[in-house]
């Protein structure tokens, strides 16, 4: 199979992906917008907020809301945007990530730690997309953690680029799960889509690099990003 075909299959895959979404997400929206209607007419008729009713229409709220994230996922996986290159700071990038994450980490209970080893390294990347992969990696670390638990991120530069480990001090994946962790729609976790760390992946590899994971069962898991690095 030539390149030609190959784009060709690929485009066709995210003609059809772009087609399932639409045909999903309009009526999805619809039935969103009409729970929302109905939930404040309910307030008219049935005042009491602790009634059993408002709990089902909470569930279907989060049934709704699980499916509209699963459309979003499975969009983004087939039909990924084009990267925007341009020189990156890592030190700054994972920063910024960690203040955005710790007041979640801290609701959690669980402690996101930072260490830097060598100097600031500059990646030719696109910034938003790549913040999206390590996103994912630190979400699954938070998941996975429970409270008093610690997610540790670490860089390390060396001849040939910069290894950023991502490692939590949750109970860790068995090694048949392991196997599969980078397989589409394969997920252990209620409400999960099985798309965060294929994506997470595929971006990472769009940008020259590597993901893979390790785990001991008991011991965590640590996410090995590995990424190429400017020359200037």
């Amino acid at each position: 199979m030539g390149r030609s075909d190959t784009k060709d299959g690929r485009q066709l895959i995210e003609e059809v992906a772009a087609g399932i979404a639409h045909e999903v997400r309009n009526p999805l929206n619809a039935l969103q917008i009409n729970l929302q209607i109905l939930d404040q007419e309910l307030r008219v008729l049935v005042p009491d907020r602790g009634s059993h009713v408002y709990s089902v229409l909470a569930k279907i709220s989060r049934e709704l809301g699980n499916l509209d994230n699963f459309v979003s996922e499975f969009l983004r996986y087939a039909r990924p945007p084009r990267l925007k290159i341009e020189p990156v700071v890592a030190r700054q990038l994972l920063a910024d990530l960690v203040t955005f994450l710790e007041p979640q980490f801290s609701e959690e209970g669980v402690s996101l730690r930072l260490s830097f080893r060598g100097a600031p390294q500059v990646i030719w990347a696109d910034g938003f997309q790549l913040k999206l992969a390590l996103l994912n990696l630190l979400l699954n670390a938070l998941q996975a953690c429970s409270p008093g638990g610690t997610v540790s991120i670490t860089t390390c530069v060396e001849q040939d680029g910069l290894t950023i480990q991502i490692a939590d001090s949750g109970e860790g994946i068995t090694e048949e799960r392991l196997a599969r962790v980078f397989d589409v729609f394969f997920t252990t976790r209620e409400g999960g889509t099985g798309l965060g760390l294929p994506i997470a992946r595929r971006i990472i590899e769009e940008h020259g690099g590597s993901l893979s994971l390790t785990s001991d069962a008991g011991h965590g898991t640590t996410a090995n990003v590995h990424l190429p690095v400017s020359s200037d």
